[in-house]
């Protein structure tokens, strides 16, 4: 009889167990049981287990990529689609046919320098002239390639090593910091009115007034929008950071709002859209039409929400925690990256100022 195990009766055999002071003891009916519970159980206590990677070894990085895309293992918040499309690129990259087990931090990291062109970039660059995609795309494809590892290897109860390892991922690139100029806001609104898209002009002032994202803008229906209310405001029950919250609406946000409701006349009800678009792109494209003749250097939609919460801390008296909770932001380091204070601006609040006056 193996050391051990003992026999206790007919078809009865008691495992025991002490290695590094760890006493353990199971009965068992069958001998072959007892000798596969007592080799699992000695692996784990002196860090010898023997661990299967058959599966891992037959399954390449597409199918695992499918498999997490088909059964939607990526989540349900509204950035769930991006992480499909950055899984989707993993299945036609040079990994698709490469085992699970074959994929390490190396292979990325050469990987990285080839898509960025990091060997041709100049001093302080992330990137080279013939660089594939930004920094932020990198990423962004990093991490849903990480979020697969791991969800795979928690599915399959296989102790996987993940190949996204510090020092893989590029440096997170700055944030942008563009601003509206001088008149440029009451230019660009001009555009926005000699737009085909009606309802262009309003949603960069709900924009600029409310911190809201673009995705959060394009699926906003009118159930939300809350414009009769003691404290007027607009419920996101889903969001980027799949968390909801309530952004509370300003005067001209309001009448942004109410003419808006003006042109969809008897559609402005319920679960109507507020913008006839589907997602955020419809915005992005209807904002680049309509400035694309305009003199609006380097400026995008998304800049507008820059814009946003720059002017929450520089106009307002809102604290850092009141902000994030219209902006959406979880930590204060990521609303610090949308945050690009003139300092010009901040004579309103010192003694004399127009808020100090106003308070007083």
């Amino acid at each position: 009889m193996p050391d051990g195990i003992q026999v206790r009766g007919s078809h009865q055999y008691r495992v025991q167990i002490r290695r590094n002071g760890v006493y353990q003891s199971k009965t068992f009916e069958a001998l072959r049981d007892a000798q596969e519970w007592r080799r699992i159980i000695e692996g784990k206590v002196t860090g010898d287990e023997f661990v299967d990677l058959k599966r891992a070894r037959a399954t390449t990085l597409a199918q695992a990529c499918d498999w997490m895309i088909d059964g939607k293992l990526y989540g349900t918040n509204p950035d769930a689609k991006n992480v499909a499309a950055k899984l989707r690129y993993w299945t036609t990259s040079k990994f698709a046919d490469w085992s699970l087990v074959s994929l390490h931090d190396w292979d990325l990291i050469e990987w990285r320098r080839e898509i960025l062109d990091e060997d041709n970039a100049e001093d302080g660059e992330q990137g080279g002239p013939e660089a594939e995609c930004g920094a932020q795309t990198v990423i962004h494809r990093l991490n849903a390639l990480s979020k697969l590892m791991q969800t795979w290897a928690r599915a399959h109860k296989i102790p996987l090593d993940n190949p996204v390892k510090p020092g893989v991922r590029p440096s997170r690139p700055d944030g942008r910091d563009r601003r509206l100029m001088e008149n440029e806001e009451q230019r660009l609104l001009e555009a926005a009115e000699k737009s085909s898209r009606s309802w262009l002009k309003a949603a960069i002032i709900i924009s600029i007034e409310t911190c809201m994202r673009q995705s959060e803008l394009a699926s906003l229906v009118w159930a939300r929008v809350r414009l009769v209310a003691e404290f007027p405001h607009v419920d996101l029950p889903r969001t980027k950071n799949d968390k909801p919250r309530r952004v509370p609406l300003s005067v001209r946000a309001v009448a942004a709002f109410d003419s808006l409701r003006e042109q969809g006349a008897l559609t402005a009800i319920g679960s109507i859209p507020v913008l006839p678009v589907e997602t955020g792109r419809g915005i992005i494209h209807a904002f680049r039409d309509a400035i694309r003749d305009q003199q609006f250097p380097d400026l995008s939609w998304h800049d507008l929400r820059h814009e946003a919460i720059s002017r929450l801390f520089e106009l307002t008296d809102l604290r850092e925690n009141e902000i994030m909770a219209i902006s959406g932001h979880l930590t204060p380091a990521m609303l610090a990256r949308y945050t690009h204070l003139r300092g010009d601006r901040l004579g309103a609040r010192l003694p004399g100022g127009k808020l100090n006056s106003r308070n007083t």
